[in-house]
């Protein structure tokens, strides 16, 4: 079985032409129809990819997430003159609220390549630039460098732990270690299943981004306030609206929003800020996160002879966020404390997960793509249980 990582021979060479081909037009600057013409070669190395077939299901995915911003990048937006592709300064207030100015083309090669890097690597979840997202304003609070280390590095062991308790858990659903998916097994290892794989979801994500904040700020290349944690709290996901707008992670945000905005406004030329637009926009976002996905899983599963689901799954979300729209106008009047209603609202949100999550995650898990991979945890052997995770010993049939 080819392992979730690999990919044989690895395509370095296809790595080097797609940051080439993303990263040259922005620093050289040859005009927005000339930077167009980069976006071809990528789209080519796209579908060779599918017809390779070697990739796994997180190196596809990563793949097509990038095709994604090369997308925005030399189709939708002139990085040079975009009116909101900016970076933000420090005014003498402290408010972080005046523009980067100065033409790019005048500026030093390195200069150039650093904004090219940092269009691509950071400008999707909008942190510190002109887009960013209105719950993060006016501005994340200033500690000390020295407290944001000792936080943030707590922080990793924690994650770490969780990561390998949740990996153990693994090991003992037969969801996972049986290969028969969530739909397959009973209500107890399907909840224990979907709780599980969020929390993993969660950590593998975390810890790199934890790490890179931590070797970021210790280096003095950035400061604390420009590494706010990667996903929100639990107030965050008390509806599966709040969920994908706060609670999950941004990464795609202005990627998503770029395409949703130009098919809504440009081609459909509907008002901007209108509430057709903003359908519009949410709908394109969520088809194009199931695309991805779906285009991700197609090359491992392909291999198998499996169909995925991941484009039907994120295609219903609005459909969730339109039934809370419709439930909130229909109980306007009802007086509840925000208590309970965070509580009501983080048991809708996980049952509407345990209800859905299947239809993606299923076909990946009888594939075996999604098998625990990690056969040894320190949390078990803390408390006297051994190393040995392997399946054979552990894995619980029902």
């Amino acid at each position: 079985m080819v392992a979730i990582f690999t990919w044989t021979p690895f395509p370095f060479a296809y790595l080097t032409i797609f940051l080439a081909c993303v990263l040259a037009p922005v620093v050289s600057n040859p005009g927005r129809r000339h930077r167009r013409v980069f976006f071809f070669p990528i789209l080519l190395l796209s579908i060779r990819l599918q017809y390779d077939g070697e990739a796994g299901y997180a190196t596809s995915t990563t793949w097509f997430v990038w095709l994604l911003m090369a997308s925005d990048v030399l189709l939708l937006t002139d990085v040079q003159i975009e009116r909101e592709l900016y970076r933000l300064e420090d005014s003498g207030s402290g408010r972080r609220s005046k523009r980067t100015t100065g033409s790019l083309d005048r500026k030093p090669l390195l200069q150039r390549v650093t904004w090219a890097l940092d269009v691509f690597c950071t400008s999707g979840r909008g942190v510190g630039w002109g887009h960013q997202p209105r719950h993060l304003r006016p501005h994340l609070p200033e500690i000390s460098k020295a407290t944001f280390l000792i936080q943030r590095t707590l922080l990793l062991l924690a994650s770490i732990c969780i990561f390998d308790l949740v990996n153990a858990q693994l090991h003992w659903n037969p969801a996972f270690c049986a290969r028969l998916g969530l739909a397959s097994t009973r209500w107890f290892w399907r909840i224990a299943g979907t709780a599980s794989w969020a929390a993993l979801a969660v950590t593998s994500l975390s810890i790199p981004h934890i790490m890179l904040s931590i070797g970021a700020v210790g280096l003095n290349i950035s400061r604390p306030r420009d590494w706010p944690l990667l996903f929100g709290g639990l107030e965050d996901m008390a509806s599966v609206r709040t969920f994908w707008a706060r609670g999950w992670h941004q990464i795609l945000r202005r990627s998503l929003t770029a395409h949703g905005r130009y098919l809504a406004n440009t081609v459909l030329k509907l008002p901007p800020r209108s509430l057709s637009s903003l359908c519009v926009v949410i709908s394109t976002a969520f088809v194009l996160s199931g695309l991805i996905h779906n285009l991700g899983e197609r090359v491992p599963l392909n291999r198998v002879g499996y169909s995925g689901g991941s484009l039907i799954f994120f295609s219903i979300q609005p459909l969730a966020i339109g039934l809370e729209t419709l439930f909130a106008l229909c109980f306007r009047h009802t007086a509840i404390s925000t208590q309970w209603r965070r509580t009501l609202g983080l048991a809708w949100v996980f049952a509407w997960f345990a209800l859905t999550l299947p239809i993606m995650q299923d076909p990946l898990l009888r594939s075996g793509e999604l098998e625990p991979r990690l056969h040894v945890s320190f949390v078990v052997w803390a408390v006297g249980r051994g190393w040995d995770l392997t399946q054979e010993k552990n894995c619980s049939f029902e």
